[in-house]
This record gives C-alpha cells, sequence and structure tokens, in this order.
C-alpha cells in the first residue's frame, strides 16, 4: 500500500468478543495491504514464556499450579482461575496490562519508510489508554448462536467456560467505534464485508490500495 503524497502511517484499531473472529479480520487485513498486524493476545503470550518478568510475578501472585512445566504459564490454568473470579483478573491484568502496553508502544515505534496501515488487536482496545493512538476503530461481532458454536466447536471450551469468557469481556458499544464488522457468515462473507470497510477507510485516509 503507498499513500498519496506522503508515507505516513495510521492505525486501526481492530476489536471484538472472544469467538466473533477479531484475529481472521487481523489476517485478512495483512492479506490486502496492512503493513503489520499487533495482536495484543500474542503480545501477552510472549510476555508469558519461560524466564521473563511477567511470567515470575504470575508465578509468585498465583502459585505454582498455574505454571507449565518448561516454565511458561499455563494459560488454561490461569484462565480458569481468573475467569471465574472478578478480583483476580484484575490481579492479573495489573500486571499483565503495563507490559503489554509498553511492548505494543515499541512495536508501533518501530521505524518504517512504507507508511501504510498498523492494525492493533485487542478486546478491550476500548478501555485501554492505547486507544487514543488509533485513528479509527473496527469492531467485529457475530451472532451469540455462532459465537456459542465457534467457541464450543474450535476452542474445545464447555458451557460453563464459554459464559465465564462472556461474562468478563468489555462493552463494545462506543461512539469511538468506527465500523462494524459483521461475522456470523461464511469465510467469503467476512472477506466482502472486510473490503468493502477497507477501501471506504483507505479512501477516507487518502491511501491507495494495492
Amino acid at each position: 500500500m503507498a499513500a498519496a503524497g506522503t508515507q505516513v502511517t495510521r492505525i486501526l484499531g481492530l476489536t471484538g468478543a472472544i469467538g466473533c473472529g477479531k484475529s481472521t479480520v487481523g489476517d485478512l487485513l495483512l492479506e490486502v495491504g496492512a503493513r503489520d498486524h499487533i495482536d495484543a493476545d500474542q503480545v501477552a503470550h510472549a510476555l508469558m514464556s519461560p524466564g521473563t518478568q511477567v511470567t515470575q510475578h504470575i508465578a509468585e501472585t498465583f502459585g505454582p499450579d498455574v505454571m507449565a512445566a518448561d516454565g511458561s504459564v499455563n494459560r488454561a490454568a490461569l484462565g480458569h482461575i481468573v475467569f471465574n473470579d472478578a478480583e483476580r483478573l484484575r490481579l492479573l491484568e495489573a500486571i499483565t496490562h503495563p507490559a503489554i502496553r509498553r511492548a505494543i508502544r515499541e512495536r508501533l515505534e518501530t521505524p518504517s519508510d512504507d507508511g501504510g496501515v498498523v492494525v492493533l488487536d485487542a478486546v478491550k482496545l476500548l478501555q485501554s489508554e492505547l486507544l487514543p493512538l488509533a485513528d479509527a476503530v473496527w469492531v467485529v461481532r457475530c451472532d451469540p448462536e455462532v459465537q456459542m458454536s465457534r467457541l464450543s466447536a474450535m476452542r474445545g471450551m464447555t458451557d460453563g467456560e464459554i459464559r465465564a469468557r462472556l461474562g468478563a469481556q468489555p462493552s463494545f458499544n462506543d461512539e469511538r467505534v468506527t465500523a462494524v464488522i459483521e461475522n456470523s457468515g461464511s469465510h467469503e462473507d467476512l472477506r466482502r464485508e472486510v473490503l468493502r470497510a477497507w477501501h471506504s477507510l483507505l479512501a477516507e485516509w487518502g491511501f491507495e490500495a494495492i
């Protein structure tokens, strides 16, 4: 993708509830010309690797039951604890969120001569200190029945686990949302929806599509 006149970078915020397909939309945006896709969940995963300060702090706070044999955080075990206890979820976020924000800011500040669009993908973007960095915000949504089916089939979650995760999700109704991406149908339906919104965004920002 090239910018008309000057090589500037724009940030597209991407959010939505678990099971609605944020990561799939991020991958599609890379295919159609986004320069980078920063997934906050992947950043968090990396920060929970063996030997990091975040991993050490989590081990000290939540105990050995949330640790894997290789020294990384067992995210499934940790999730079972925090998504059933709002106070412990807040405790975890107090450990992880500052580190995630720092890592994302460092990546966003990496120099580039190409300009273009960087996608910033985070479930709690609308509640985050990173939100002011976004030049536009898309929310990915789907029908609740589709969401439940995906979480059961693709992630192997039980009904209780799904309810706990959904209960911990933030609100996505916000005046700062600039587009809603519907993902209740097929992959091709989603691709058409993303392309429509993408071309509209590029025109608004003065970018030329590839």
